[in-house]
């Protein structure tokens, strides 16, 4: 046989062999890199600078749990350590402002600064929190009726799913993908469902999740419960609302109160240099605690009286 017909042959083989594996390689790759946008690996977890090896060994750590759970809840895609760092560094401009521009002495310096970094990052996140459980409360209601639809229908409670995460936008909307992607994997309904309860601080939410957990377990007429669910929720919505209207102005002296007369012996100590000097004084120090146990006696006292649960 002809060395240049079985050398073009040899080429044409080879080049079939290497546009096969090319083509399964591409189609892996797309397949491994949408399963990856679905999931955090570990390997995207994993930092590549040794100056993060301590914040990593804190997100792996029992202490940042805690941290994790609150960001997760308050939909901050960052990590335990990243948000520690970022209240540290606030935390040293706060001690900057209080001890070199308002020339506050030891240790009210620091104390002042870590009460504004606890105090803001608490506020922070919970608002965050009861934000994104507010949004999601609101769209409780017509979940539970397109899933009551579903079963109706004749239609699984995964194609309910499916159908929430069509249909609705953030944040049931993409909560429901996500969980609708575990259940294509192949995870279990009840843990999907455990899962999505804690992500969101939502007691309504839990409500859902257990109903529908025991309705799959000892049967009944679940598109029934989730219709009559629908409507409670809708009027325990309204009920809230006419209990935050009555309830915001006490609320926010309740805020009010222990603030105004911190941000005002600040005042006064940048008008006259040194005044809160004789509050370190044996004296000055057993009135800064008489004041500050009254102040907070009257904030709990005013959350504990506008604290209406429906």
């Amino acid at each position: 046989m002809n060395p240049a017909v079985i050398s073009l042959s040899a080429t044409f083989f080879a080049f079939s062999v290497f546009l096969y594996y090319y083509v399964t390689g591409t189609q892996a790759k797309k397949s491994i890199k949408r399963v990856n946008s679905w999931f955090h690996t570990e390997e995207e977890k994993k930092r590549k600078s040794f100056i993060y090896l301590f914040g990593d060994r804190f997100d792996s750590s029992e202490i940042s749990e805690s941290l994790r759970k609150k960001l997760m809840q308050a939909n901050l895609p960052i990590k335990a350590s990243e948000y520690a760092a970022v209240c540290l560094l606030i935390f040293a401009m706060l001690w900057f402002v209080c001890h070199f521009l308002l020339q506050l002495l030891f240790p009210l310096d620091i104390v002042l600064a870590y009460i504004f970094v606890w105090a803001g990052s608490k506020i922070y996140l919970n608002s965050r929190k009861d934000k994104r459980a507010a949004d999601f409360n609101k769209q409780l209601p017509e979940i539970c009726r397109m899933m009551s639809n579903t079963v109706k229908a004749g239609m699984t409670l995964h194609q309910g799913v499916q159908l929430v995460a069509k249909e609705l936008p953030a944040p049931a909307g993409e909560e429901f993908n996500e969980l609708n992607q575990e259940l294509n994997l192949g995870d279990s309904f009840d843990d999907a469902m455990g899962r999505l309860s804690q992500k969101i601080a939502s007691d309504e939410l839990k409500i859902f999740v257990s109903t529908i957990s025991i309705q799959r377990r000892v049967g009944g007429n679940l598109a029934e419960v989730l219709s009559i669910m629908a409507d409670t929720l809708e009027e325990r919505e309204r009920v809230n609302k006419e209990i935050n209207t009555l309830t915001a102005e006490a609320k926010y002296i309740a805020f009010l109160l222990p603030i105004l007369p911190v941000f005002m012996v600040i005042m006064m100590n940048v008008v006259i240099p040194g005044f809160l000097n004789p509050l370190f004084t044996p004296l000055g120090l057993i009135l800064i605690v008489i004041i500050a146990a009254l102040q907070l006696f009257a904030f709990f006292l005013i959350k504990k009286i506008t604290r209406i649960r429906v």
